[in-house]
């Protein structure tokens, strides 16, 4: 018999110990195809000027990038995939040794094999993209404005095709060198029929690994502002050494002191179920550290960019004082007529118009010392301004004559009303005014946070909050070009405006371009953007997600002949069906889910320091992620538990 017939038909017969191989690698394959097929769109061209050709360029930079990460995941995955293979087939390798085949012939066999699952999931990978096309370009559509017609991309075809063909080949050929020769092959043979020694465990590394998650979720629970970022790395690696000593050394420790404990050990089937574990998670403790960490990356990326989405209005600053603006100023001045057709057209859309605010004010550029870059300042009186806060809730001021309040947005995040020095974002106590031809200086009173107006073109405002007399010192002497009038408009359901605010912006044309805002139009713009990371994220987070079940699901399955053995040896003495049942679910199950325990545990604390960074409170979202997963571990544990259960069967 030929080498390649060999390896055709083992392929054949142990295809399910491959097959969660190659559907990892072709769900890789998918989505690499799927992003290049959009990037090679023939409407995705960036030098095109209509359709939005930014968010283009974003997308299709976001793809590549995404493709990037896709192409290092799968050198990980299939070299750690094939090394747990090669390892487990010692016995096979030594079986062929002993019938006379060399080395060199061991790697061709094993080559073809990596060849045949190769061209299996690319071709697999493809397929599916190409019928999954259709559904992310309408998809996308959503997210870009724009036509995306189906069409299949040779360059991507080809592409994908290359790069994950010269992938797996070249892993698989590195991979080769770990096939041992044939004497270490023959002595493998021999120690498989050697009794297992109850496992030891080092008392002082499973203190240390619980220890430094301990010192690892403190961190991570009480870091606020800048130093998240910094305690960021450090924190993942006290974490990640933790997690490795949790499962090499506390694992076993634990399951020392189970088999210790006698009321929960001679309960039923525990004996057997509970001793076996011991050797399990002595063999399996490498892999379920793995599982544990590539769980933990893609619950806290999930949960990253879910509460970027769902915290849109205010991370981007789109929790503003009014939810439409128009600001009226030069031949725009007085013009009723404007804001009586902007009410129309909101009445027309059932659109709920609470109070419109209108204010008089004006702005001047201002260099606070000598050299600096001059910022924009509004102007707005005490009366005004208390008229302004009263609706928001803030506390109302009383500025006296001669002094300034200095009323600052706190970039959008959290409003202050107490300002204390290391919050405090004034860094002068005086300010000079143009009043005519004239300077006046105006004394600091103090400062308050959170903005009470949005200035179209600006966004957040800084306010300068006079006395009235000084106010109206200041509006007497500015020239009518230089004078504003703010009309803020509070609407109730100002998320269902997106239609009628683009309608009321085409009707405003150029005269107020730059003195139009509505919250709803940068409040869909910036969920696109988050929608389109949210929606490539999810590839990438699935893709690990696979992952971490696959690399659990080769350790069971490249040693279900072992169990087999155990398992008949048990039926011999009585044992029923039902009861080896109980004890494959325990076993499975506490290997199953404990990287997915930790992994959850994890990211819990990761998305504290989210919370801690973003000053808000995130873990419902969290909450929802780790509940969807939780349903996809759950359905993967029973669909793996069934085939093992029939495989056992068969062994």
């Amino acid at each position: 018999m030929k080498i390649s017939n060999m390896a055709v038909k083992n392929v054949r017969g142990n295809l399910y110990r491959y097959i969660m191989y190659c559907l990892s690698n072709a769900f890789a394959v998918t989505a690499f195809y799927i992003f290049a097929n959009f990037v090679f769109h023939p409407s995705i061209d960036i030098r095109s000027a209509d359709g939005h050709p930014v968010a283009r360029m974003g997308a299709a930079n976001g793809m590549i990038i995404s493709q990037v990460i896709i192409v290092i995941f799968s050198i990980l995955f299939v070299g750690y995939s094939t090394s747990i293979f090669l390892k487990s087939r010692g016995k096979e390798f030594g079986l062929l040794s002993l019938y006379g085949m060399t080395r060199k012939q061991i790697k061709k066999y094993v080559l073809i094999e990596n060849t045949i699952l190769s061209i299996l999931s690319i071709g697999t990978g493809v397929l599916t993209g190409i019928v999954f096309s259709k559904l992310f370009f309408m998809i996308m559509e959503g997210f870009l404005s724009l036509k995306l017609p189906f069409n299949i991309s040779l360059k991507a075809l080809g592409l994908t095709c290359i790069i994950f063909f010269a992938l797996f080949e070249i892993i698989s050929t590195f991979m080769l060198f770990q096939i041992r020769r044939n004497k270490e092959i023959i002595e493998q043979i021999k120690s498989s029929k050697v009794p297992k020694t109850i496992p030891e465990f080092s008392k002082a590394k499973a203190i240390l690994g619980i220890t430094l998650l301990i010192i690892g979720y403190i961190i991570a629970w009480f870091v606020h502002d800048v130093a998240v970022v910094l305690a960021m790395i450090p924190v993942t690696l006290i974490v990640i050494i933790g997690t490795y000593f949790l499962f090499t050394q506390f694992s076993i420790a634990v399951a020392n002191r189970i088999l210790r404990n006698e009321k929960l050990l001679y309960n039923k089937t525990n004996l057997v179920a509970y001793s076996q574990m011991i050797f399990k998670l002595q063999d399996t403790a490498k892999v379920l550290f793995l599982a544990a960490i590539l769980g933990a990356i893609t619950f806290t990326a999930t949960e990253t960019i879910f509460s970027f989405y769902t915290e849109i209005p205010r991370i981007s600053g789109l929790n503003n004082a009014h939810e439409m603006v128009i600001v009226q100023r030069g031949d725009t001045l007085n013009n009723n007529e404007v804001i009586e057709n902007i009410k129309k057209k909101l009445e027309d859309d059932k659109i709920k118009i609470k109070e419109i605010y209108e204010v008089e004010s004006t702005s001047m550029d201002i260099a606070i010392n000598e050299g600096e870059e001059a910022e924009t300042f509004f102007i707005l009186s005490n009366h005004d301004y208390n008229r302004l806060a009263k609706p928001l809730g803030k506390k109302l001021v009383e500025v006296k004559e001669n002094q300034v309040i200095y009323n600052h947005p706190y970039n959008g995040l959290v409003e202050s009303e107490e300002v204390t020095e290391e919050n405090r974002k004034t860094r002068w106590d005086e300010i000079g005014l143009n009043i005519g031809d004239k300077t006046k200086k105006f004394k600091l009173d103090k400062e308050v946070h959170g903005q009470v107006i949005t200035v179209p073109g600006v966004g957040y405002s800084r306010v300068l909050v006079l006395n009235d007399r000084d106010f109206e010192e200041i509006i007497k002497n500015t020239k009518e070009k230089d004078l504003i009038i703010y009309n803020g408009i509070k609407i109730d359901n100002w998320k269902d405006s997106y239609k009628v605010s683009m309608v009321i912006e085409e009707s405003l044309g150029d005269r107020y371009d730059g003195n139009y805002y509505s919250t709803v139009i940068s409040y869909k713009e910036v969920s696109r953007i988050y929608g389109l990371i949210l929606f490539i994220g999810f590839f990438i987070a699935f893709l690990f997600f696979i992952a971490s079940g696959s690399i659990i699901y080769f350790k069971l399955f490249n040693e279900i002949k072992q169990d087999g053995i155990e398992y008949g040896i048990l039926k011999k003495i009585g044992t029923t069906e039902k009861e080896i049942n109980k004890i494959i679910t325990k076993q499975i199950g506490i290997i199953f889910f404990l990287p997915f325990i930790v992994g959850t545990s994890h990211s819990f604390f990761a998305l504290k320091s989210l919370s801690n960074l973003l000053m808000g409170n995130l873990f419902s979202n969290g909450l929802v992620v780790m509940l969807g997963y939780l349903v996809f571990q759950v359905v993967y544990f029973m669909v793996i538990r069934a085939i093992y259960i029939k495989r056992i069967q068969y062994t």
